[in-house]
This record gives structure tokens, C-alpha cells and sequence, in this order.
């Protein structure tokens, strides 16, 4: 059989895609949107390198942006088949689609989207295209072994407490040909041990194979008593000067995370007096789909949700779902602010930046992965001289990286769990991360647990 990487690889973070290839039979494991700078987002406007209409199956992890963002165009192209998922993947996958179909619609139409400096005239899909894409869908439940395909493929579903519903595919491919069977894993986004909201990722004991994501193979993120001790600092720092903070945030878990904390810290009287406003209709959204799937939570969440704890509401807390509202924050005191984009590549966040982002009282606080070419990205690596929708400002707001949020496992917990396969793996391909990230996980993974990887270019097929 045979993998071809047609996204995230070579270095390039988003845009997850990879193609197994069993007895001339094609399936897909996500199919994601590129992001960052203009050459990788250029991808997104490239024909497939295989034709869709030829794939059998997509297998989705989960519904962030880069792992889903170009389902409309697989199924425009002829895509047919089944897309396998759990139940809260399907739904928050609706909504990610729409908003990005929206969001690419308006920026089309601004002259805000340019290809080898070209305006593009037409978005990527519509809504009518992402509607196409959800009458595919076929859910199935964690831990329930599946045949498929005439037993050519038998497939497990496993949480990868990434985010609500993400999901770790295990894979039993038959070969008819060679008559042999081989075990695949694809870990999909992994997600921190000890996360709030939902469940530890699941350890898998034997495979032949691994194809592991490496965002944060060669970082380490603070603990969560320490991120959460430095959130408290920053927030008691606007309370005592009345100022202001900006919270960059995902829609998918890291809002509802920051809310859980908040939620915490008022509930238990840490904190008062601020107003806390949740300015992404999209993350409000995400977090009503949250409210339903219950199923998804720890213990720890779910022991709150007993005791008759709202999880995600407290007093202060407002929800900003139309315009008005969003307008009527800009002369706010002992606030914080959480809106989109997570990368500050477009959103409400922009708008709060420019009119909070150049007093230096002020405080913008990152809590999950800037990549490389987004203005996130440009104020963590210190560029302060910045253009927010043709203009150019001075930030002179603080700035702060919280880690300790990521809803990605950070390099011990790759290592953590990838161990628990022994010493089964034949070879671990390394994909979802920067080729810094990358060698320095390649290096642990040698020295430490004494398997073999290998790093696929973009667009390289590989057979095993």
C-alpha cells in the first residue's frame, strides 16, 4: 500500500491531508485548508493531485479549519463517498465551514484575496457547497472496531482529547495482493494531558506504523497551575489599572476552555468586578454545540455540571453575537475581550486591537499556535508596527503567550504517547509541523525510544 502526503508536510503546518492507497483503492484522511502566508494559502486555489471522484472514504479527525476547509471543494471536484466522523465533528464541522465561507466571501469581495498578486473574483465555496458536504456524513462512535469495504480496511475510532469529537483513527489494512495485513495510526491533533473540558487522549499499544502530528515537537509548555496563576496576574493587573485585555481566541475549545477557567475563578470569588465579553458569534455557537455533547467531558467537568455549575457562564459574562453589540465594547473598562480570528488574520479581533491595541495599560494574550506569515505570529516574534485593514498602528499593548492553553500536546506529551506503541512501530512519519519542529521531535524520538522516523515532503507518496 502506499501514503502520499498532499498536506501538511514538508514543513507546512495546515492544510492536513493524506491519501492511503490499498489494492488501486484511494481513501483520505482529512482535507484541510492551507494557512499563513500567501504561497501556502496558494495551495487552496490548486487543483487535487489525485482525483476525487476516485476516492472511496474520507476518515476526519476533527473540525478545525485546516483539517476540514477544503471538504466543499473535494466534493465540488466529485467526491461522493462517506465522510466518517463522530457526531460532534459532524456538527462543529457545519459551523466551521460556514463561517468560513462567509468570512472568504466578504474578503473576496474587499479585494482582500490575491494569488501571485492577483484579486481573486470568486470565493473558495458558498454555503450551498458546504450544505452539499454534510449530507455525506456517517457517524460512528469511539472504541467500536468497523469493517469496511469488504474487509479490505477495519477501522477504530479513539479520542484524541484535541478537541470536542477529535478523533484517532486506527487502521487494520488487508492487502490482498501481497496477502498480508498492516496496522496505520494517524494521530489526527493530540491534544495536553490534564486539558479541561474533555477526555486525556487515548493510548494505542501496537501498530506497524504511525503518522503523528509534531505542531509542538520541540517545545515544552508551561503547566497548567502556572498558566493559569500568570492568566490570574494579567487579569488582576486590569482590574487594578482598569484597562483592558484582548483575547485572540479559536472558536473550538480554547474559548470554551478560557471560559471553564473563568468560570472558575469567579465562582470561587478570585476574581470580580470585570466584564468579560465573548465577541465571536461563531465561538458562542461552537459553544452552545459544546452545551449538547456532554457525552465528550471529563470527570472533572462533568462532576461541575452536577454540583449545578454552568460551566461556561458566570456573572459578567456577556455573549456579543450582532454587530451593534461588538460596536458598543470600544469604550470598555476592566474588561477582557475573547474574539476571533485565533491568528488575528481577520474578525472582531481586529477591531478591538485598533482601538485597544496601542495603549501600553492594555494587555493581548495568545493561548493557542500562531503560524508562520499571521499577524499572531508577527507580534510574538515582536514586530509592533503593524497594518490592521489598510492602515498603519503602533501596538503598545503587552503582550503574552500562554501555552499552557495549546490545545496541542506539546513535546513530552508526543513522546508520552507515543511510547505506549513500544517498540511495534516499524516507522513514524512526522507531519502537521514546522521542519524545526519536526527534526527536534525526530531527534527525541531516536535517541529516546529508538524508532525509526521519516519526514515526507509535500506531495510525496511513500511505500510500506
Amino acid at each position: 500500500m502506499k501514503i502520499t502526503f498532499d498536506g501538511a508536510a514538508g514543513g507546512i503546518v495546515t492544510g492536513s491531508c493524506h491519501k492511503m492507497t490499498i489494492n488501486r483503492i484511494s481513501y483520505l484522511v482529512d482535507c484541510g485548508m492551507f494557512q499563513g502566508h500567501a504561497n501556502v494559502e496558494g495551495y487552496n486555489w490548486q487543483r487535487f493531485e489525485f482525483n476525487p471522484r476516485e476516492i472511496k472514504a474520507l476518515f476526519l479527525t476533527h473540525a478545525h479549519l485546516d483539517h476540514v476547509g477544503r471538504l466543499p471543494l473535494l466534493v465540488k471536484a466529485g467526491f461522493k463517498g462517506k465522510i466518517i466522523a463522530t457526531d460532534a465533528t459532524r456538527d462543529l464541522t457545519r459551523l466551521v465551514l460556514l463561517d468560513a465561507a462567509k468570512l472568504h466571501k466578504e474578503a473576496v469581495e474587499h479585494g482582500r484575496v490575491k494569488i501571485n498578486g492577483k484579486k481573486i473574483k470568486h470565493p473558495l465555496f458558498t454555503e450551498e457547497d458546504v450544505e452539499d458536504v454534510m449530507g455525506l456524513f456517517d457517524i460512528h462512535e469511539y472504541g467500536t472496531i468497523y469493517d469496511y469495504d469488504d474487509n479490505i480496511i477495519r477501522f477504530r475510532l479513539r479520542d484524541a482529547g484535541h478537541i470536542l469529537g477529535s478523533t484517532i483513527f486506527e487502521f487494520w489494512i488487508r492487502d490482498k495482493d501481497k496477502g498480508d495485513e498492516k496496522k496505520i495510526v494517524f494521530s489526527g491533533d493530540l491534544g495536553q494531558r490534564g486539558a479541561r473540558i474533555i477526555r486525556d487522549p487515548d493510548y494505542i499499544r501496537t501498530a506497524d506504523y504511525v503518522v503523528i502530528e509534531t505542531t509542538y515537537g520541540g517545545r515544552l509548555h508551561k503547566d497548567k497551575a502556572s498558566t493559569v496563576l500568570e492568566f490570574l496576574e494579567i487579569l488582576t493587573d486590569v482590574q487594578k489599572h482598569e484597562s483592558v485585555a484582548l483575547v485572540p481566541v479559536f472558536a473550538l475549545e480554547r474559548s470554551q476552555e478560557i471560559l471553564y477557567e473563568l468560570n472558575l475563578l469567579f465562582e470561587k470569588h478570585i476574581l470580580s468586578g470585570l466584564r468579560v465579553f465573548l465577541d465571536s458569534p461563531m465561538a458562542i455557537k461552537a459553544t452552545r454545540i459544546f452545551e449538547r455533547y456532554r457525552k465528550y467531558y471529563d470527570e472533572d467537568a462533568l462532576a461541575l455540571i452536577r454540583e449545578d455549575d454552568e460551566i461556561f457562564r458566570f456573572k459578567g459574562l456577556e455573549f456579543t453575537e450582532d454587530v451593534e453589540q461588538s460596536k458598543k465594547i470600544k469604550g470598555v473598562k476592566s474588561a477582557v475581550i475573547m474574539a476571533g480570528s485565533g491568528m488575528m488574520t481577520g474578525g472582531r479581533i481586529l477591531h478591538h486591537l485598533q482601538n485597544f491595541g496601542g495603549d501600553p495599560n492594555n494587555h493581548i494574550i495568545f493561548v493557542g499556535y500562531q503560524v508562520r506569515g499571521t499577524l499572531g505570529r508577527m507580534l510574538i516574534d515582536g514586530k509592533r508596527h503593524i497594518k490592521v485593514y489598510g492602515k498603519y498602528m503602533n501596538v503598545r499593548a503587552k503582550i503574552h503567550t500562554l501555552g499552557g492553553f495549546s490545545a496541542h500536546a506539546d513535546q513530552m506529551d508526543l513522546l508520552y504517547w507515543l511510547r505506549g506503541f513500544g517498540h511495534s512501530v516499524k516507522k513514524v512519519f512526522l507531519v502537521h509541523g514546522e521542519d524545526d519542529q519536526r527534526e527536534m521531535f525526530a531527534s527525541k524520538v531516536i535517541a529516546d525510544l529508538g524508532l525509526a522516523v521519516y519526514m515526507p515532503k509535500l506531495q510525496e507518496s511513500v511505500e510500506i
